[in-house]
């Protein structure tokens, strides 16, 4: 391959463009962004001496996380790695007016016992359905509206009456189908146990925005920002890319947009019917750092909110990685919404002041919404993904959380994987270099 566009300076198109360097490192790679910086949801601010991290705090390093770990390492960042304190296992949850950890006696109190019963006695069920319904055939209706929704929505960052089962928890979703009950599938099927470690949950120093940073010194890329993308055209001798100013031709065109945006740019070949399966949540985080706190926090991870809206949760980032913030304190509010800078900042102080007793002034704060959403991918959309993208040019490849699902892991396995199949394509019959 000699030259590759990739639409998207985010972290999926980063990580494609550093494998795809990898990889072919002879091609020319231009990376487009509508948008004038790089990153898209992994955004780091620092106002007044403090370094925010406005999308992920950090990453799992299970699963999908040796994707994340091994990019990282590739990159030369292992010295900044840092991991999380042991007190970031405790978690709150806060629901009728009061809050409660999560413990042992917080779940039997809210149904754990029944909602075990009832999944041992679930049946197999192979179709896809929303994780509401999931929970339904497994959990009793307190465990769920307490405990199990809030966690959902911290994890997939969605609605369980929205997403798709088979996209949000693919894992059970297969154990159900094979088992019915989640607990005798596990039962079943236990694997040998695994060393136990503190390493679980990891970041980077100073912040999550070193990865994009790197990335953008490292890779030997040309960059186009603030540069929108109004045509899409993949023959098979070459693809092409219009922006409002040129037009760009390639071998390979990596797209990482919105899927509701394909269907405009590139016509014809049934991507709205996968696209209607996407549907955008705006979701707003907001932080707040103090140089010299006179409060003090219960030691954990943060708290989730129930029955709260628009607040879903607020974390403890410093007491999660007190290293990345030695003598100071920052927290994060995740809200559901688009909201402006004043309305979030006396959204945030009231917030703090009823759930935390805080009511010191922060000494900075920090908003950050994304333009686009975070996509929910509803029922339906792994059977339509499934057959439809064999359809697709092969000079196209779709990458990150709009066809893979939110979150960082998932991001960069999937940009990772998608390198990783371009040997088998004829457009790419070139001499490579391995990953």
């Amino acid at each position: 391959m000699k030259r590759a566009i990739i639409i998207g300076a985010g972290i999926s198109g980063l990580a494609a463009g550093w494998w795809l360097h990898k990889k072919f490192p002879q091609a020319e790679i231009l990376v487009l962004d509508k948008e004038a910086y790089a990153g898209g949801f992994v955004r780091t601010e620092s106002p007044q001496g403090f370094s925010f991290d406005l999308g992920p705090k950090g990453f799992l390093t299970r699963g999908d996380g040796e994707y994340t770990l091994k990019l990282i390492h590739e990159l030369g960042l292992q010295n900044s790695l840092i991991f999380s304190d042991r007190a970031a296992k405790n978690r709150f949850v806060y629901y009728r007016g009061k809050a409660h950890k999560i413990s042992t006696w917080t779940l039997l109190r809210k149904g754990l016992l029944p909602s075990l019963i009832k999944d041992f006695r679930a049946p197999c069920y192979a179709q896809d359905s929303s994780v509401q319904d999931f929970l339904k055939r497994h959990s009793s209706q307190n465990f769920t509206s307490y405990i199990l929704d809030p966690l959902i929505t911290a994890i997939r960052a969605g609605h369980s009456s929205i997403l798709s089962t088979h996209m949000a928890f693919p894992e059970l979703a297969k154990r159900e189908a094979s088992s019915g009950s989640l607990l005798r599938s596990y039962l079943k099927n236990r694997s040998p146990k695994k060393s136990k470690t503190d390493r679980y949950l990891a970041s980077l120093s100073p912040s999550m925005g070193t990865l994009i940073t790197t990335i953008q010194e490292k890779l030997p890329a040309t960059w186009k920002f603030s540069t929108s993308v109004t045509h899409i055209d993949c023959s098979p001798k070459e693809a092409c890319v219009t922006t409002p100013s040129e037009t760009f031709f390639a071998d390979m065109v990596i797209y990482t947009g919105p899927l509701q945006q394909l269907p405009v740019l590139l016509p014809n070949y049934g991507i709205e019917n996968l696209s209607k399966r996407v549907l955008p949540w705006n979701l707003s985080s907001i932080s707040l750092g103090w140089h010299h706190a006179n409060f003090s926090l219960p030691k954990g991870y943060g708290m989730l909110f129930a029955d709260e809206l628009p607040l879903l949760g607020i974390v403890w980032n410093s007491q999660i990685f007190p290293q990345a913030t030695p003598g100071k304190t920052v927290l994060s509010l995740l809200i559901e919404g688009k909201w402006r800078e004043s309305e979030a900042h006396a959204f945030a102080i009231a917030a703090l002041s009823e759930y935390l007793n805080i009511n010191q002034k922060p000494d900075a704060f920090a908003l950050f919404s994304s333009q686009d959403g975070m996509p929910q991918h509803a029922v339906g959309f792994l059977e339509r993904k499934e057959r439809i993208l064999p359809h697709l040019p092969g000079n196209l490849k779709i990458v990150g959380q709009n066809i893979a699902g939110p979150g960082l892991n998932r991001c960069i396995a999937s940009a990772y994987h998608a390198i990783c199949d371009l040997h088998t394509e004829e457009t790419l019959a070139q001499p490579q270099s391995s990953l």
